[in-house]
């Protein structure tokens, strides 16, 4: 999310989130200057400006229940909150700062050229981590299963044979393929000239 898209959302968490939880009477930490405690919040906003308003009033009601401090009124860890939110509404991939710089990366431009980029995505979307050397050795062996599956459908299709569950895992597959394409695209779309 950049420019317009990134303030409405900000101005949506600010509404549905932030806003009624600090009139409600969530108080900064102990220790944190007012400014902190500004940019902590204006983080959360970006962060979390990805998520459907019923979600949001959801995670509102997670953070009040689970707030810091003897009044229970202190706002909770970043981190906590960002675990609160990913298991209300995971973040679409395009949002994902570790997809994205991923396959932005170089590692996504060997994954592309490898023909296993749908493969690493899927990967650090399961996991939310980069692979380890094995993980990368099963991210290869399923592009390369995947590959076989793909010129097998490909061909039964061409010959009139393809089971409609075949077309719809190739369906699948190439929708996936298109949205690590856009990803990657984006970079060259924001690369100054």
């Amino acid at each position: 999310m950049e420019g317009q898209e990134l303030k409405d959302g900000k101005a949506r968490v600010r509404t549905i989130l932030t806003g009624p939880l600090a009139r409600g009477g969530m108080v900064r930490k102990r220790g944190v200057s007012v400014e902190d405690h500004e940019r902590f919040l204006s983080r959360l906003e970006a962060r979390l400006s990805y998520m459907a308003d019923d979600r949001l009033s959801a995670l509102a009601e997670v953070i009040e229940r689970l707030a810091g401090g003897p009044m229970k009124n202190i706002w909770p860890a970043e981190v906590s909150i960002m675990n609160w939110a990913r298991d209300l509404q995971e973040v679409p991939a395009s949002e994902s700062r570790l997809v994205r710089s991923y396959l932005q990366s170089a590692a996504g431009d060997a994954a592309m050229s490898g023909e296993w980029l749908v493969e690493l995505f899927l990967h650090l979307k399961r996991t939310g981590t980069p692979p380890n050397d094995y993980a990368m050795k099963c991210i290869r062996d399923e592009a390369m299963e995947n590959m076989r599956t793909r010129l097998a459908i490909e061909h039964a299709r061409e010959q009139g044979r393809a089971s409609p569950r075949d077309l719809a895992w190739l369906d699948g597959y190439m929708d996936t393929r298109r949205r690590c394409l856009d990803i990657v695209n984006a970079k060259t779309a924001r690369a100054p000239a």
